[in-house]
């Protein structure tokens, strides 16, 4: 019969033997799987994930930046004016949840309340698990695990979501054109970096007088030097929104987020192009918005 010193030798084996078999399993996923050598190096390359909603999303995570690019699928692309076949990531998910709008939710309060209940992070692996299982996905679990640290990392400001064009041009008519005025800024300006962010206010709360107020408060910050915007004008929305956002034009997402925190808008910068337009990003103010103190 073996002693307990014996055995306990014995345990130590087989656990070394399990960390050197964990570690080189770990090592030939890095050199054969293109997203853990990104993710493990930090690489200034995109990481893209298709995730298999309706419509679906194209995830592009920059693990350099630790930004991230959502776009979202034109339903609506025909084939005799323009090309519909993009190329999608070889690497998927397909969630159980198919409704896009309805999954981002649950995606965007996850990255909110994981913090303070760490038990989502087995309902997550669990997820994983069984997509796996019923072939939904095609990730590797260190693929999974090492996403799944990245996105631990973020907020949902640290997302840029890009709608198709047929889509911006269905909601054109709720966005009212911004007004041509001599002073306004080239659009050729836009990409400048080193000057403040050129900002338009749409008061979609219901409230009377809030992008006044609001843009009393940035011109004063910008005149104190703790916040680089500009208010080129302010207007009523023309429906009433629940949430407030930041819709960017400029690609400065680091400036746009940093102005989001300071006015305590943290959901996801939506991206895109706007004929005509005359500001770098435009401020919705929702029935959410509290004013700053």
């Amino acid at each position: 019969m073996e002693s307990p010193h014996q055995a306990n030798q014995a345990i130590g084996r087989l656990l070394l033997a399990f960390f050197f078999l964990l570690l080189g399993w770990a090592s030939l996923n890095q050199y054969t799987s293109s997203i853990v050598r990104k993710l493990t190096t930090h690489a200034d390359n995109a990481v893209e994930i298709s995730l298999r909603t309706k419509p679906g999303m194209v995830i592009s995570y920059n693990p350099a930046t630790s930004k991230a690019l959502v776009t979202v699928e034109n339903t609506n692309c025909n084939p005799k004016k323009s090309d519909c076949s993009q190329p999608l990531p070889s690497k998927f998910f397909a969630p159980k949840q198919k409704s896009r709008e309805l999954f981002w939710e649950d995606f965007k309060q996850n990255l909110i309340s994981w913090r303070y209940n760490p038990l989502l992070a087995i309902q997550v692996c669990w997820d994983y698990l069984t997509a796996l299982h019923e072939k939904r996905t095609n990730l590797a679990p260190a693929e999974f695990i090492l996403l799944s640290l990245e996105m631990m990392k973020l907020e949902p400001s640290d997302f840029a979501v890009k709608f198709p064009v047929t889509a911006k041009k269905r909601q054109n008519h709720k966005t009212p054109p911004p007004i041509a005025a001599p002073t306004a800024p080239k659009k050729a300006a836009l990409t400048v970096r080193d000057r403040p962010l050129i900002l338009e206010i749409f008061n979609a709360s219901g409230k009377k007088g809030v992008a006044q107020e609001l843009t009393q408060y940035l011109r004063e910050q910008n005149e104190k030097g703790l916040l680089r915007v500009d208010v080129f004008q302010y207007e009523n929305y023309p429906s009433i929104e629940k949430e407030s956002w930041l819709e960017d034009y400029s690609g400065r997402l680091a400036d746009v987020k940093q102005l989001g925190h300071a006015l305590g808008i943290n959901s996801e910068i939506r991206t895109g192009t706007a004929a005509n337009v005359m500001c770098d990003t435009r401020i919705i103010i929702g029935k959410d918005f509290d004013m700053p103190l």
